[in-house]
C-alpha cells in the first residue's frame, strides 16, 4: 500500500470540556476560540454519560459537519480532552461513523474549560464551520502501515503455520489481518481488541472511504459460509490467553509494541 504524497491530509483540531457542577459543555477551535457552549441538554445528557464524554460527542458531531461542509470524504480529528475518563472506543466509533479518524489527546490545560462557566448558550455557525478543516501536506515516505509489519507478520503466522492452509487461504488471512490491524486511526491495543475487530460491521465502518479495503472485505464476507466467520473462529482459538504455543505468545506480546496512539487509548500532552 502506498501513500499519495501529492494529496494533502484533511485535519480538524478541537478542544472540548464538560463541567459536572454546572452541567455545561464547551467546544473550541485549535486556538481556544469558542465554537459552541451551553447547558447539556437531553441530546447529550440523557444517556447518563459524563459531561466530558457528552462534550466530546458534541465535538465529533461538529467535526463531521465541518467535513461535510468542506466537501471532503475523510478527515482526521485531533480531539483535545482534559481527562482520560471517556469511552475512547465509543468516541472512535462515533468519529468513524462521521467519516473521521480520531486522534484523542489528553491535555490537562484544556482551553475549552473556561467557556463552560460562561452564562448562556452559543450554537456553532454553519456559515464558517467548513473553515475548521485544514489541509496539511503529507510528508514523503513509506506508508505508516509499515510500522505494523511485525504485528501483521506474527498474526499471519498463527494461521499460516496451520496444516492444510492452502495458498488462497493464506492470501485471505493476510487480507483480514491487514483490515483489522491497519484500520484507521490506529492498530489494536491488545489481542482482545484485535478479535473484536474481526466483525464485518466494524470493518465496513472503519474502511468506509477506502475502495480497495472494501473490495477485500466484500470478498471475505461473500457466500453462505463467509471466510471472515471461519477465520474469526480460528484467530479466537489461536490467540486464546491459555494458549502456550510459541506463535501465540509472540503475537500477544507484540501488541504492547504497536505504534502510538493505540486504538481505544489516548495520548497525553504534558503541561508546558
Amino acid at each position: 500500500m502506498t501513500i499519495q504524497n501529492d494529496v494533502p491530509a484533511r485535519e480538524i483540531t478541537l478542544a472540548v470540556a464538560g463541567d459536572i457542577v454546572t452541567g455545561t459543555f464547551a467546544v473550541t477551535d485549535r486556538y481556544g476560540r469558542p465554537l459552541c457552549y451551553g447547558p447539556l441538554g437531553p441530546d447529550t445528557g440523557g444517556e447518563r454519560v459524563t459531561p466530558v464524554l457528552a462534550a466530546a460527542l458534541h465535538g465529533i458531531r461538529l467535526a463531521a459537519r465541518a467535513r461535510t461542509a468542506a466537501g471532503v470524504a475523510h478527515a482526521t480529528l485531533h480531539l483535545r480532552v482534559s481527562s482520560r475518563q471517556v469511552d475512547a472506543r465509543r468516541l472512535t466509533e462515533a468519529a468513524a461513523a462521521g467519516g473521521l479518524g480520531l486522534d484523542l489527546v489528553v491535555e490537562p490545560d484544556n482551553p475549552a474549560h473556561a467557556w463552560c462557566a460562561l452564562y448562556g448558550r452559543r450554537e456553532w455557525d454553519p456559515a464558517t464551520v467548513a473553515e475548521l478543516v485544514e489541509y496539511v501536506a503529507r510528508p514523503a515516505g513509506p506508508d505508516p502501515c509499515d510500522d505494523n509489519l511485525p504485528l501483521r507478520d506474527a498474526l499471519e503466522r498463527l494461521l499460516r503455520d496451520q496444516p492444510g492452509l492452502d495458498t488462497p487461504d493464506a492470501h485471505a488471512v493476510a487480507a483480514l489481518v491487514h483490515l483489522a490491524v491497519d484500520a484507521p486511526p490506529s492498530p489494536p491495543q491488545d489481542a482482545a481488541e484485535f478479535l473484536l475487530r474481526l466483525d464485518a460491521g466494524w470493518l465496513y465502518t472503519a474502511w468506509q472511504h477506502y475502495d480497495l479495503e472494501l473490495s477485500l472485505l466484500d470478498t471475505l464476507t461473500r457466500g453462505a459460509n463467509p471466510a471472515l466467520s471461519w477465520y474469526e473462529l480460528m484467530f479466537t482459538t489461536a490467540l486464546a490467553p491459555w494458549s502456550g504455543a510459541e506463535a501465540a505468545v509472540r503475537a500477544r506480546g507484540l501488541f504492547a509494541h504497536t505504534a502510538e496512539p493505540l486504538a481505544g487509548m489516548a495520548r497525553t500532552l504534558p503541561r508546558s
